[in-house]
């Protein structure tokens, strides 16, 4: 088939950590055999157009084009482009919420003439299940999801955001369809020596709770348990988080390596024993599923559909936010995985999340959408 993946959001050479998910899909996708081309949507008044505009990203032609709501001929432009490739595609794939915005018109422009094609939409984002974690604006505005009710299947990465998409969506239309997860190095053994090392993946934000996480680290060695945190990532909590690690007397046992290339990741997962992350919201948690790919169990807080994954079998999830009730889960963690094999702890993600498996439920959702355009 003819796949036009349509994204308001996409890696490029400027930021190559833009949403790389969907970068993942559009790998998975064409693992299938489909030819695949990607419009990426510059959607907003501040953002320049990556250099090169267009080109091949990993393999596959992206063309990037720019709309600005405030300036309505770059919005005209950017449908006419999006109108011209839908004339190539069987199938319109959106990926995120704001690419069915900019979908929508010149898609249902086609429909009028008899010409569109079927559409599948796939969501990631948090703000679909949970609007005031957000902001107040959004919160208001949520009204606009019944926007999903225009494609013809709609996907989301967990059970938990499925089910809030299929409110919204056609009837029956919802499914779920995972991010891609691979193994991004040799699955080692965890040391589990002392002191117990952790590992946090996510921006310095009051939603991932580092804060709470160097507290996690003080009621720790207060209670007689050695335990370094490595946080990766950066953010505006930055200096807050400098300000309490040295009023608790923690400089040696919490190190913020702020942001550092994808592939790096994978080394600082393979040198914790546990992955810690007390987080407030999240839908499919790439960074817990990428560290149970390297072999390492997850203590996190019961906040989201991850737990679709992530189970007792492979990681300690809390419903308390505090550092007794998190230090507690790390030692349990620790008690419960230090004589698992990494890759007993590995390998069912790496089988249930790869590329060729998310291939297959995306064939299923292409041929679902067609039956129905």
């Amino acid at each position: 088939m003819k796949i036009l993946v349509v994204a308001t959001w996409y890696p490029h050479e400027e930021n190559p950590t833009e949403a790389p998910f969907n970068a993942e899909h559009v790998e998975a996708i064409r693992g299938q055999g489909h030819d695949v081309r990607v419009v990426h949507v510059r959607l907003g008044t501040t953002l320049a157009l990556p250099r090169p505009a267009s080109g091949l990203w990993e393999g596959t032609p992206v063309r990037r084009v720019a709309a600005d709501p405030k300036r309505l001929a770059s919005v005209l432009a950017a449908s006419r482009t999006l109108a011209k490739e839908m004339a190539w595609a069987d199938v319109v794939h959106t990926m995120a919420f704001s690419s069915i915005l900019v979908t929508m018109f010149p898609w249902a422009a086609r429909t009028l003439t008899g010409r569109s094609a079927a559409w599948v939409h796939t969501e990631h984002w948090n703000g679909v299940v949970n609007p005031s974690s957000v902001s107040p604006v959004w919160e208001k505005l949520s009204g606009i999801r019944a926007v999903l009710r225009l494609p013809h299947v709609v996907t989301g990465v967990t059970r938990q955001l499925t089910r809030e998409m299929q409110r919204f969506a056609r009837p029956h239309a919802a499914s779920v369809v995972p991010c891609v997860v691979k193994a991004r190095g040799a699955v080692v053994p965890a040391p589990f020596s002392t002191p117990l090392r952790l590992a946090a993946v996510g921006g310095l934000i009051g939603r991932k709770r580092p804060l709470e996480a160097i507290r996690t680290v003080g009621w720790l060695r207060d209670h007689g348990t050695s335990a370094h945190l490595t946080w990766v990532g950066e953010g505006p909590l930055r200096t807050e988080c400098e300000a309490l690690i040295a009023e608790l007397g923690l400089e040696d046992q919490v190190t913020l390596a702020g942001s550092v290339r994808p592939a790096e990741v994978a080394g600082y997962l393979s040198r914790a024993d546990l992955f810690f992350l007390p987080t407030a919201q999240e839908n499919f948690f790439t960074s817990a599923a990428e560290a149970l790919a390297a072999g390492r169990a997850v203590v996190a807080t019961r906040v989201g559909g991850f737990s679709d994954y992530a189970n007792a079998a492979n990681s300690r999830l809390v419903d308390e936010v505090s550092p007794e009730s998190l230090g507690k889960a790390v030692l349990d963690a620790r008690d419960a995985f230090q004589d698992v094999p990494a890759e007993d702890i590995a390998a069912p993600v790496l089988k249930r999340f790869s590329p060729e498996a998310v291939g297959e439920l995306f064939d299923r959702a292409y041929t679902t959408a067609l039956a129905r355009a």
